[in-house]
C-alpha cells in the first residue's frame, strides 16, 4: 500500500471557526487537502476531492464569505503529478459531503469511481435533508447530487481491507468517516478529518468556535475516543485542515 498526501489549496478564515480563540480578528490557513491510497487489492483509493472548479459560481455568497479560499489546485491536477488520471481511480471514500471535501467530485463524471463513492448512511441522509429543507450550511447541493453517482454507504465501523478500515464519529457531521491505515514505514496512522481541525485544537482540547457542532460535548466525546484509539494503536493522527501538517505530508512525498 503506498500512501500520498495531495495539497489542494487553502482558505483563509477567522481562526475562531476553526479553533476557539479569544482574538476575534485573528485569521487561519485551512489546507484543503486529499489522501491517494495506491492499494494491492482495492486499487487506487482516493480520499476526500477537495472544491469545485466553479466555487464563485456554485457555492453561496455566505459560503464564499465565510470560507474565501484563497489558492485552489484541482484534485485532477493533483492526481497529475503522481501519473493518474479520474479514470484510475477505482474508489472514492468521503469523510463527509462539504464542499471542500465533496466539491471535487465532479472530475470522475463517467468514471468507475463515481460508481463506488463510500461516505456513511447518516452523513447521506443528513446532507440531502439539509438541502432539501434550505439548511444547507456547508454542504452545496450540486457538487454531490451528480447524474450517475453510486454512493455506497456504511452504517458501521467497516473493514475495507486488513490494512484499511474506516470508523464513524458523530463530531462535526452526523456520521464523519475516518480511516485507520496500517502502513510499513509510518505505523499506524488515523485520519480524523473535520472532527478535529488542527493539532492545536486536539493538544489543548480547543474546539471550533464555530456552530459545526450541535454541542460542545460533541466534540469533546468525540476527542476522547481519537486519543483513545491513538493510544490504543500507537498511531499518528493526520488532522482535517492542519496548514503546517499537511504541507509537512506532501513534502514528505510517496510512503508505505
Amino acid at each position: 500500500m503506498k500512501i500520498s498526501v495531495l495539497y489542494l489549496g487553502r482558505i483563509e478564515c477567522k481562526k475562531d471557526a476553526l479553533v476557539r480563540c479569544d482574538d476575534q480578528n485573528a485569521m487561519i490557513k485551512s489546507p484543503m487537502s486529499a489522501i491517494l491510497i495506491q492499494h494491492p487489492v482495492l486499487g487506487n483509493v482516493l480520499y476526500d476531492t477537495g472544491n469545485h472548479p466553479l466555487y464563485n459560481t456554485e457555492y453561496s455568497l455566505f459560503t464564499r464569505e465565510t470560507y474565501p479560499i484563497r489558492e485552489f489546485l484541482s484534485i485532477e491536477d493533483a492526481l497529475e503529478s503522481k501519473g493518474l488520471t479520474p479514470a484510475d481511480i477505482d474508489m472514492i471514500i468521503l469523510s463527509h459531503l462539504h464542499f471542500d471535501h465533496a466539491g471535487g467530485l465532479c472530475y470522475f463524471k463517467k468514471t468507475k469511481a463515481l460508481k463506488n463513492v463510500v461516505v456513511s448512511e447518516a452523513e447521506l441522509k443528513n446532507a440531502y435533508y439539509q438541502v432539501m429543507t434550505d439548511q444547507a450550511g456547508a454542504y452545496v447541493k450540486s457538487t454531490f447530487d451528480l447524474d450517475g453517482i453510486v454512493f455506497r454507504p456504511i452504517s458501521q465501523d467497516t473493514a475495507l481491507a486488513d490494512d484499511l478500515s474506516l470508523f464513524i464519529q458523530q463530531s462535526h457531521t452526523p456520521g464523519l468517516v475516518g480511516m485507520v491505515l496500517n502502513t510499513q514505514s509510518q505505523g499506524t496512522i488515523i485520519t480524523t478529518s473535520d472532527s478535529i481541525y488542527t493539532r492545536e485544537s486536539f493538544d489543548r482540547q480547543l474546539s471550533p468556535g464555530g456552530t459545526i457542532n450541535k454541542t460542545d460535548q460533541e466534540f469533546y466525546d468525540n476527542l476522547e475516543k481519537i486519543k483513545s484509539m491513538r493510544d490504543s494503536y500507537g498511531a499518528k493522527l493526520i488532522f482535517g485542515h492542519d496548514y503546517e501538517q499537511v504541507l509537512e505530508l506532501v513534502r514528505q512525498g510517496t510512503f508505505e
